[in-house]
């Protein structure tokens, strides 16, 4: 299922970035100072904004999959960033980005995808134009149907 933890993974493969230059979007995301010297330099922000059922749950066994449209949002900060956000408008004709989509059995949707800019300010420190993208995918989440508490019981 892609969810928050996956998209990162994903996201690690895709652009082979260190820890440092991916982080999850919050309400107050730090936008980072873009450093000349840095060579890499350009900062990635990720977040899952919904998870929306498309079609009825089905039944396999003990287990009920539900059939999820996922959106999500990218955000590229610093010298690379339009690049990285233009890239992203190609995602389903790259073999790479494919596959790192199908391990987590989820597969992105052609039509729903925007690149748009918004201008960000860290504290008076910076401005700086982050390039931000909107996308979704298609995943399913399966629930074990198992008579148990959600909760787990101390």
């Amino acid at each position: 299922m892609l969810d928050s933890k996956s998209l990162r993974d994903i996201l690690k493969e895709i652009y082979g970035i260190e820890d440092k230059y991916l982080v999850p979007i919050s309400t107050n995301w730090f936008i980072p100072t873009v450093d000349p010297e840095d060579k890499v330099g350009t900062w990635i922000g990720y977040r899952i904004l919904s998870k929306r059922p498309y079609t009825r749950a089905y039944q396999g066994g003990l287990f009920y999959s539900v059939p999820l449209k996922v959106n999500f949002r990218l955000s590229f900060v610093g010298p690379q960033a339009e690049e990285l956000a233009d890239q992203t408008m190609i995602w389903e004709n790259r073999t790479d980005v494919v596959k790192a989509f199908e391990k987590v059995q989820a597969q992105i949707n052609y039509t729903d995808r925007t690149s748009f800019t918004y201008p960000v300010r860290n504290g008076g420190f910076n401005d700086s134009l982050c390039w931000i993208v909107d996308m979704s995918a298609q995943t399913t989440c399966d629930i074990d149907t198992k008579q148990k508490p959600w909760i787990p019981r101390s």
